[in-house]
């Protein structure tokens, strides 16, 4: 893709030593982005093995992949046994291993196009206004009683927060809920305003917003699409600040951008192998079979951009495997002691209201619940793709995809005959790499360019 979009790109990075060619194996820049060739790369066969054997450790644990078969209300039906644990330890092990050449390889990838491309750091760029709802509860702190929600948020091993301009404005998931905000705007959708009010204050006694997902009521209104009225199903969601009164467009960064900025800032986690300090998160991973011990130090960026989206992503990967073995440790010493309860019981209450708030790969996921007579009357879950993808609002304030290609510089060699595209689709793809599977670009003079892409895309057709 670079060679067909970018030529002089192409030519520097054949030319171009990596920096980091003793942990990776790969010589140049060239060499990094041959191995990145869908199906025919090295490293890209590589990864397709390292998916086999993640899925293999998802599998052990909750039955199948992707719909897992062992979770119930309360808990889990796997049985915990050492074997299981081991059988677990030792794939995570080799993904450890693999976590060490992945780092650098992509530290070297991402750097070089700063060098080649001066100015590239404006390629999806917008404010930073970062949204992280906070991930792997702690379960010594964790009752997931409202009430204390405060204390067993903060304690998460992924601090939740909302970043704005680069400050940490609040680490409470109470103050994150009560603050989330559905607008319409240009959204295919009438407002709920004189609708039923389903919570009106939460069980801290605060008040609960019309506007909140507990008290939404959908009410479509199909219509032609018009970009100057309604253009989009997707809803507004918005955070609140209610120092300035902004309702603010937050985007997950793709998720782990939120989570490894939020995280650092707050300055909470430290599990040995995952550790915040305020402006960065160190991570170390054990030795491993073939290499030493690593230690990798992921440091708050200057912007919130496609790359630094991309980079994140990687970084938040070694994360993951260092906390999966703090939590293999844990899971062990209580095996070992004989604490092998998976489940507790659960009975659905008759009246009640709940949310839950988590991240998914993508960036957060909150769901809110009302429940009269044993039943939902009223849910709403709200994943990253409303918050990365939301049209613009009522106060005109666009969604994180349109705020960050609007004016972002186009840095494709090719011409209008030829145009792929490739910088816009970079910024879309590091907010959600799983929504741009079509991706429509209006090119002027009555020509639009429909380009289709998939995990396929770039090998060659019969």
């Amino acid at each position: 893709m670079v060679k067909e979009t970018n030529p002089g790109v192409w030519e520097l990075a054949q030319k171009t030593e990596a920096p980091h060619a003793a942990d990776h194996g790969y010589r140049t820049i060239g060499d990094i982005m041959l191995g990145l060739n869908p199906f025919t790369g090295d490293f890209y066969r590589e990864t397709l093995q390292v998916s086999r054997y993640t899925r293999e450790m998802f599998c052990l644990m909750e039955g199948r992949h992707v719909h897992p078969s062992t979770l119930y209300p309360g808990g889990v039906g796997t049985v915990p046994t050492v074997q299981l644990f081991t059988d677990y330890l030792t794939r995570l092990m080799r993904y450890c291993e693999f976590m060490k050449k992945c780092v650098p390889l992509h530290d070297d990838l991402f750097d070089f196009f700063y060098d080649a491309l001066p100015g590239y750091e404006e390629v999806g760029r917008r404010r930073i206004l970062l949204g992280c709802w906070g991930s792997f509860q702690d379960p010594d702190v964790c009752d997931y009683d409202y009430k204390t929600m405060t204390n067993w948020g903060r304690s998460m091993f992924v601090t939740p927060g909302v970043v704005v301009d680069g400050n940490l404005v609040t680490t409470d998931l109470v103050d994150i809920n009560l603050n989330i905000r559905i607008l319409l705007g240009h959204s295919y959708y009438d407002g709920w305003d004189n609708a039923e009010t389903f919570v009106k204050t939460d069980p801290l006694g605060n008040t609960v917003d019309q506007r909140h997902p507990w008290n939404q009521t959908t009410v479509p209104r199909p219509q032609k699409r018009d970009f100057n009225g309604k253009y989009s199903w997707v809803m507004c969601p918005r955070w609140l600040d209610k120092r300035t009164g902004d309702h603010l467009a937050l985007d997950t960064g793709g998720g782990a951008f939120a989570r490894l900025w939020a995280t650092a800032l707050a300055n909470i986690v430290d599990m040995g192998y995952v550790k915040a300090t305020g402006n960065s998160v160190v991570i170390t991973l054990p030795k491993t079979a073939l290499k030493p011990a690593v230690t990798f130090e992921w440091k708050i960026p200057k912007w919130s951009n496609a790359i630094e989206r991309d980079r994140a992503r990687t970084y938040f990967q070694a994360y993951a495997a260092g906390a999966a073995i703090y939590f293999v440790e844990q899971a062990l010493t209580e095996l070992q002691a004989g604490r092998t309860k998976t489940w507790t019981e659960f009975k659905v209450p008759d009246e009640a209201i709940g949310c839950g708030f988590h991240e998914a790969v993508r960036g957060v996921l909150s769901h809110h619940m009302v429940i009269r007579g044993g039943k939902i009357a009223n849910y709403h879950p709200y994943p990253p793709t409303p918050w990365n993808g939301t049209p613009r609002d009522s106060f005109g304030t666009p969604g994180p995809y349109e705020d960050a290609i609007t004016g972002t510089p186009i840095f494709e060699e090719n011409g209008p005959d030829n145009f792929k595209g490739i910088d816009i689709m970079r910024a879309v793809r590091s907010f959600d790499p799983c929504l741009p599977c079509g991706v429509h670009m209006y090119l002027g003079n009555g020509k639009t360019i429909e380009t289709v892409h998939s995990p396929m895309f770039g090998v060659g057709r019969g």
